[in-house]
């Protein structure tokens, strides 16, 4: 299982209940539409994210990312949290994008390893390492992927959010 995360507008969308008299109830949710910018930052090996806005972590995976860079409480915390729903949707904010910020410079301080997916899972990588041993900081990764879509959300969008699908 994973989480779909999406960045971008706001969207609303309706559905209608359906009954037996063709009368129903409106429900509705909001949501960020799939988009693609060949401006996005875009590492190799990292086909599914490519150029786009959404990214598909396993559960476990981003909120180990989350709890490694001190960012847990923002995704997860209840209520708050802009990823406290699943599924959800949040604003996004200037202070948002300055946290992501400065968690890039903290990470780049402790960790010198260039930003990438762990060579040891690349096909056909030219670069051999030893057993357990990682050439790259995916958290990086992570990190650059949330930092240009805020920002291109908060110049962009109207209504700049975080989709949780």
């Amino acid at each position: 299982m994973s989480y779909d995360i999406y960045i971008g507008e706001l969207k609303l969308e309706e559905y209608k209940d359906e009954v037996e008299d063709n009368e129903g109830e409106y429900t509705c949710s909001y949501t960020v539409d799939s988009m693609n910018n060949k401006d996005a930052p875009n590492f190799y090996g990292d086909d599914m994210t490519g150029n786009s806005n959404h990214r598909h972590p396993g559960y476990s995976q981003w909120s180990d990312f989350c709890r490694r860079n001190n960012l847990y409480e923002l995704f997860f915390k209840e209520y708050v949290g802009i990823m406290s729903r699943h599924p959800g949707c949040f604003r996004l904010t200037k202070e948002h994008l300055k946290i992501f910020k400065d968690t890039l410079k903290y990470r780049e301080k402790i960790d010198e390893r260039p930003a990438g997916l762990d060579q040891r899972y690349i096909k056909d990588s030219f670069v051999h390492v030893k057993e357990g041993e990682e050439t790259t900081d995916y958290d990086k990764v992570r990190l650059i992927w949330l930092i240009y879509w805020t920002e291109w959300a908060l110049k962009n969008c109207k209504y700049p959010a975080i989709a949780n699908h």
